[in-house]
Order: C-alpha cells, then sequence, then structure tokens
C-alpha cells in the first residue's frame, strides 16, 4: 500500500498535478500565500531542501497514514483483514492515493472513534488535534462528543430512522441550513463556499451527485439494515451504537450542505463515512451461517472498486 501510493506519478490521481505544483512551489517557510496546512509546508520545504522529488512527498504521507489506519483497524476490527479489504476498495483509493492530507487526519479520526467510544475522551480529543494539523476539516470530527456507544434507545432509533429521509428533503429542496452558523465559528469560510457555487468554480470537485452516487446509496442500504439488526450485531461487535450514530451524521453533512457546497458537503461526508469499513464487517453477522454475510461483503467491495476505478477513469 505505501509502495503504490509513494511511486503514482503526477498524472496517474487526481489531485496530484496540484500537489506537484504547489510542492514545487515552497522553497521557504513562508507559507502565507499557500493554501495549505503549515504540517504540508514543513513536509515540503525540508523534502525540498533535499533535493527530493514530489514521490517523496507521496511516501512521507504514505508512510504516516497507511500504519496508523492499519493499527485503528486491528484496534477496532474482530476481522481486520475483512475491513482492510473494505477499506482498500474505495478509501484507500481516495484518501491515500488522492487526499493524502486527509488520509493522515482520517486515519487519526478512527483512533478518536475508538477512545470516544471507550469514554477516553481527552485521548480523542488529542488525535483529532493531531489530525487537524494535516487537515483544517479534521476539527469537524469534534461532533462525535456528542455521541456515545450506549445502546440504542427508542429515542435514539428514531431519530436514525428518520435522519436520511428528512435529510433527502433539506437536498432536494435545495435548503441551506448554514446561515444559522455565526461568523466566529467559520461564517466567512461559507460564504466563500457559497460563492464558489453560486459561480459555478467547483467543476470536477462537486464529484457525483448524492441521489446518483452507487457508494452513498449501498451505504444507505446497509445503514438501515444494521440499525434493524443492530441489537444483534451489537451482541457481536460492540462499537456498531457509536458508528452508527456516527454514519448518519455522515448522511446530515452530505445531504444538507450540499445547498451550499457540494465539495464541503463531500469532504466532511467522506471524512465520517470512513467508519462506513466497520460497519461494513460488522453487517456479516446479520446472516445465518455469517460466510454467506461475508461473500455479501465482498461482493459490494467488489462493485466499489470498479465504480471508484470508472469515476477516475472519467476524472483523468
Amino acid at each position: 500500500m505505501i509502495i503504490i501510493a509513494g511511486t503514482r506519478g503526477p498524472e496517474d490521481t487526481p489531485d496530484s498535478q496540484e500537489y506537484e505544483n504547489t510542492f514545487n512551489s515552497i522553497r521557504s517557510l513562508d507559507g502565507s500565500k499557500i493554501n495549505m496546512e503549515p504540517s504540508f509546508i514543513y513536509i515540503s520545504y525540508f523534502l525540498n531542501t533535499l533535493g527530493l522529488g514530489l514521490n517523496a512527498l507521496f511516501f512521507t504521507y504514505a508512510f504516516l497514514s497507511v500504519p496508523i489506519r492499519l493499527g485503528a483497524i486491528w484496534k477496532m476490527s474482530k476481522l481486520p483483514l475483512l475491513t482492510l479489504s473494505i477499506y482498500i476498495s474505495f478509501y484507500y483509493q481516495l484518501h491515500d492515493l488522492v487526499q493524502i492530507r486527509c488520509a493522515v487526519a482520517s486515519s487519526l479520526f478512527l483512533f478518536a472513534v475508538y477512545y470516544c467510544a471507550e469514554n477516553k475522551r481527552l485521548t480523542a480529543m488529542y488525535f483529532i488535534l493531531v489530525g487537524a494539523i494535516f487537515h483544517y476539516s479534521a476539527l469537524a470530527g469534534f461532533a462525535i462528543f456528542f455521541f456515545s456507544n450506549k445502546e440504542l434507545n427508542i429515542w435514539w432509533q428514531t431519530i436514525l430512522y428518520l435522519i436520511v429521509p428528512v435529510c433527502f428533503i433539506f437536498y432536494f429542496a435545495g435548503l441551506d441550513l448554514t446561515y444559522l452558523v455565526p461568523d466566529q465559528l467559520g461564517g466567512d469560510r461559507l460564504e466563500t463556499y457559497r460563492s464558489l457555487k453560486e459561480w459555478g468554480q467547483e467543476g470536477d470537485l462537486e464529484g457525483v451527485a448524492a441521489h446518483k452516487n452507487f457508494l452513498i446509496l449501498i451505504n444507505i442500504v446497509m445503514y438501515y439494515g444494521a440499525l434493524y439488526y443492530h441489537k444483534v450485531l451489537t451482541q457481536n461487535y460492540k462499537y456498531v451504537p457509536i458508528l452508527l450514530k456516527i454514519l448518519a451524521f455522515a448522511f446530515f453533512c452530505r445531504l444538507t450542505l450540499d445547498g451550499i457546497s457540494s465539495v464541503l458537503a463531500s469532504r466532511l461526508f467522506e471524512y465520517f463515512d470512513v467508519v462506513s469499513i466497520f460497519l461494513w464487517t460488522a453487517v456479516i453477522y446479520a446472516f445465518i451461517p455469517v460466510y454467506i454475510g461475508k461473500i455479501a461483503t465482498n461482493i459490494v467491495s467488489t462493485g466499489r472498486v470498479l465504480f471508484s476505478i470508472f469515476i477516475y477513469t472519467l476524472h483523468l
């Protein structure tokens, strides 16, 4: 995984050309004119000082994101190899091969989810803050502190069942809830996203519309299946309650924020939706015998791989 991520060329994956241009432009530690996190500026400056090229940057981020991700999978999954195959089927391509800064942040986010589920919230906070050094969007991860891993009561079940259809109403109506956000909490940046959408400057970054996106739709099917069988799944995989809540929040971000910016909605969805790799692992326990669930999950993973390749081919 590290070798593949590190040896690809700037024309092989989306965003790589932009990373190359930014990387080559960093010849000092003054990042005032570069819209990147300080960690990216320091890493790029150090590698440029050593006379290394773009692939050294790719290798550096892969050496950070891949081992951290594998550690989180090992901690949270009862079937780490199955979870890893699910991760590789989509998120490895999206994060480790394309959104390399988010790759590190999202791998740290998985550790934050683990420690939040174990009621070690200070440790979880630490992982989110470290993730923000690599990608500012990681700060959105503080939303998980509103969730616990307690068994789902009737109120939580009602909320989780209703959230997707209610959010689709906002999605198709094109409503923008973010006008309720004070300027001090990011209102200025939200206005920037609104402007990009209004001026039609989101371009290829918009991605596939949510109601046409196979990956989102199949995750919604899995979400409701896991929610329906949550008691059985929780008996076999204790993190199901918090994972369902986080995935529901991912759908909330994708569907309600689309009115302001498809880019913002997609980025936040992808950040939170990464926990679905564990839910896809857990749903195998809804099948009798379990190996049928494993076969079904691997069929879905194959579909995700083909869909990802198709989308990236169109983009490139």
